[in-house]
C-alpha cells in the first residue's frame, strides 16, 4: 500500500507540474503580447538581478573527458589517414572503413560535448538540417516494437527450451557422423603404407577428432544450460501471485490512473452539458431543441476525443510505451475504419440536428400514410393522431424520406368510431386503426379488415366527421298532378317528412328537410327529397332512408296522388 501511495502522490506532482508549466506559458505568452516602451525594456534589464551561479563541477569533468577522447581520435585519425597514403591498393578498403568509423566516433563525442555545454536547452534540434524522408514503415515498426518485445517475453523460456533441445540433437547427430569417420579414418591409417598419405590421414584425423570435441562440448554445454532452465522453474501460483502483485503497482496502476483521468473528463464534460442544455429565456421551443441536439452531439465528440487524450498522457507521464502504441494503434484503426463511413456519418448527422430532408414536427408519408415526426434520434418516432401505435424506424431508412409542414391538414379520412358509406350503399362503423390495418364492423355485426395504405386511398363518405350529413331520396307521381306539381306538392311532402321524423327518438337531430321538383321524366314527375342531419344520427342512416320513401307513399295515399312504374329510386348525393 506505501508503494501504491508513493506512485500516486509522483503521479499527483507531475501532473501538478504539467499544469503549472501550462499556466506559466500562457501567463508568458499573454505578457509577451503587451507593448513594450522604449525605455522600459532597458529599465527591465537593468532592475533585473544577476543569475546565481550554478554548480557545474561534475558536468565540467564529464567534458574534460569527452575533450581528452575526441584529442586522442582526432590524433589516431591523422595517424590512419597518413598509413591511407603510403598502404597498398588491396589495403584500402578496409583503412577507409576504419577511418570512416573514427569520424563516426568523433562527431558522436562532440555531439555529447555540445550537449553537455548547453544543458537541458530544448530546441536546439531546430537548428539542425532534417534531410531524410519519414518512412511510415519503420515509424510504425518503432511504436510495435514495445508490443512485440512483450509478446516475446511471453513465450522466452518454452523458445529457449526449444532451441536447447535442438542445439542438443543436431550435435548428437554430428558426434554419430565424427564418431562414424574417425572409425573409418583409422582403418584406413592401420592398411596405409605410403607416408605422405598415412601424413595427410593423420591430420584428416586430427580435424575429426576436434568436430568430435566440439559437438561433445556443446552438447555438454547445452544440457548444463538446459538443466539450470529447468531448475529456475517457479511454482505457477508463486508466479501468479508475483505478476499479480507487479501488474498492480505497475501497469495495472497505470490503467487505474487512465480509467480514473477518463471518469474525471466524462464527468466534466457532462457538467458542461447540463450549463450548455439549458433553455434560454423566450427561446423557441424549435430552436432550442436543435441547439440541445448540437450541443449534445458536439460534447459527445469532444468527450471521445478528450478521454482518449487524457489516457494518453497518463501512459505518457507513466512512461508506459506499450500502452502508449496499443492506445495509438487503436486510435488509429477507429480513424480507419471511419473512413468510409464519415459520409454517411456527415448525412445521418444532419438528420439528427434537425437540419436534413425531414424534420421534427412535420408530415411524411412512409408506406403509404402520412405520419408526424415526433422525434429525430438513432432510433426516429413516427405517429399518427388517428392511428394506435407509433413506428420506431433506424436512421438508414429515413434518410431518402422528405417532410413538409402539416399545417391543419387531415391526419386520416377516419377516425376510430366513425361511421362511413361506401358506394356499394355499405355503412360501416370504423372499430380500430392500427399502422397494418383498419378494422370495420357493419351494423349487422358483419367485421371486415382493410389494409391501412389501401383504406387511406379508398373513396367513401364520412358521416361521423362535419356537423351534419345528409339522406336523401328521388320519388315519382303522376303528370295528372302537374296543376300543383311546383308549389303545393313539395310543401306538403316537407310537412309530412318533418312530422314523420319528429315523432321517432331523431327528433332533436334533424336539422332541414328539403322537397324540390327534380325534372319530368319519361313516366313521371320526380321529386328530390332530402334530409339534413346531426352527425350524431349517423346509426340511423338507413332507417332515415326508409323513412323518407314510407313517408311519400303515405302522402301518396292520403292526397289522392297516383304513383306511375317505376315508382322510387334512392340514391345518395
Amino acid at each position: 500500500m506505501l508503494g501504491i501511495s508513493k506512485e500516486i502522490l509522483n503521479f499527483t506532482l507531475r501532473v501538478s507540474t504539467i499544469l503549472w508549466l501550462l499556466c506559466a506559458s500562457t501567463t508568458y505568452a499573454q505578457e509577451m503580447q503587451k507593448p513594450i516602451e522604449p525605455n522600459a525594456q532597458t529599465k527591465a534589464l537593468e532592475a533585473e538581478p544577476e543569475p546565481e551561479l550554478i554548480d557545474l563541477s561534475p558536468q565540467l569533468l564529464q567534458m574534460d573527458e569527452l575533450q581528452t577522447v575526441i584529442s586522442t581520435k582526432i590524433a589516431l585519425r591523422e595517424k590512419l589517414r597518413g598509413s591511407i597514403k603510403n598502404t597498398l591498393v588491396d589495403d584500402l578498403p578496409e583503412l577507409e572503413a576504419a577511418l570512416a568509423e573514427l569520424n563516426a566516433e568523433i562527431r558522436s563525442a562532440r555531439g555529447s560535448f555540445d550537449q553537455l555545454a548547453v544543458g537541458s536547452a530544448a530546441g536546439t534540434d531546430l537548428f539542425e538540417e532534417k534531410t531524410a524522408e519519414v518512412d511510415w514503415r519503420q515509424e510504425l515498426t518503432l511504436i510495435m516494437m514495445p508490443l512485440m518485445e512483450n509478446l516475446k517475453l511471453l513465450t522466452e523460456k518454452p523458445r529457449k527450451t526449444q532451441n536447447l533441445k535442438a542445439q542438443i540433437s543436431l550435435n548428437q547427430q554430428r558426434n554419430t557422423v565424427a564418431k562414424d569417420a574417425l572409425a573409418s579414418i583409422e582403418q584406413a591409417l592401420l592398411q596405409v603404407e605410403k607416408k605422405s598419405t598415412k601424413k595427410s590421414l593423420d591430420t584428416l584425423l586430427i580435424s575429426w577428432q576436434d568436430r568430435r570435441d566440439e559437438a561433445v562440448r556443446n552438447i555438454n554445454l547445452a544440457n548444463v544450460q538446459l538443466n539450470n532452465l529447468q531448475k529456475n522453474n517457479v511454482p505457477w501460483w508463486l508466479s501468479l501471485k508475483q505478476s499479480m502483485a507487479d501488474f498492480a503497482v505497475g501497469r495495472g496502476l497505470t490503467l487505474l490512473f487512465a480509467i480514473a483521468a477518463a471518469l474525471a473528463v466524462w464527468f466534466g464534460v457532462k457538467l458542461l452539458a447540463s450549463i450548455f442544455s439549458k433553455k434560454s429565456k423566450g427561446e423557441d421551443a424549435k430552436t432550442f431543441r436543435t441547439r440541445q441536439r448540437i450541443v449534445r452531439y458536439a460534447l459527445r465528440a469532444m468527450t471521445a476525443l478528450l478521454m482518449l487524450i487524457s489516457v494518453i498522457m497518463v501512459f505518457y507521464i507513466r512512461g508506459d510505451v506499450l500502452l502508449m502504441g496499443l492506445s495509438f494503434l487503436i486510435a488509429a484503426g477507429v480513424i480507419l475504419g471511419l473512413r468510409n463511413t464519415i459520409p454517411k456519418f456527415i448525412s445521418e448527422l444532419r438528420l439528427l440536428l434537425n437540419m436534413g430532408g425531414i424534420r421534427e414536427g412535420e408530415r411524411v408519408m412512409h408506406n403509404g400514410l402520412p405520419w408526424k415526426v415526433v422525434s429525430l434520434n438513432m432510433d426516429t418516432v413516427l405517429k399518427n393522431p388517428e392511428i394506435s401505435g407509433i413506428i420506431r424506424l433506424p436512421l438508414r431508412d429515413i434518410e431518402g424520406l422528405v417532410s413538409r409542414p402539416a399545417g391543419n391538414e387531415p391526419w386520416f379520412p377516419a377516425s376510430k368510431n366513425d361511421l362511413i358509406f361506401f358506394a356499394e350503399n355499405q355503412l360501416m362503423e370504423v372499430t380500430g386503426i392500427t399502422p397494418e390495418l383498419v378494422s370495420m364492423q357493419s351494423l349487422s355485426g358483419t367485421k371486415m379488415a382493410v389494409p391501412a395504405s389501401e383504406f387511406y386511398q379508398m373513396s367513401f363518405e364520412n358521416l361521423s366527421q362535419g356537423d351534419t350529413f345528409s339522406v336523401s331520396g328521388t320519388f315519382g307521381i303522376g303528370y295528372s298532378h302537374q296543376s300543383v306539381s311546383v308549389v303545393e306538392v313539395p310543401r306538403i311532402l316537407i310537412d309530412a317528412v318533418s312530422k314523420a321524423l319528429n315523432e321517432t327518438d331523431l327528433a332533436e337531430s334533424v336539422v332541414k328537410v328539403s322537397v324540390e321538383l327534380k325534372e319530368a321524366g319519361a313516366s313521371s314527375l320526380d321529386y328530390w327529397v332530402g334530409v339534413s342531419m346531426k352527425s350524431e344520427a349517423a346509426k340511423s342512416y338507413n332507417k332515415i332512408s326508409r323513412l323518407i320513401q314510407q313517408v311519400c307513399v303515405t302522402t301518396c295515399t292520403a292526397e289522392n296522388w297516383d304513383i306511375p312504374f317505376p315508382q322510387l329510386t334512392l340514391h345518395r348525393t
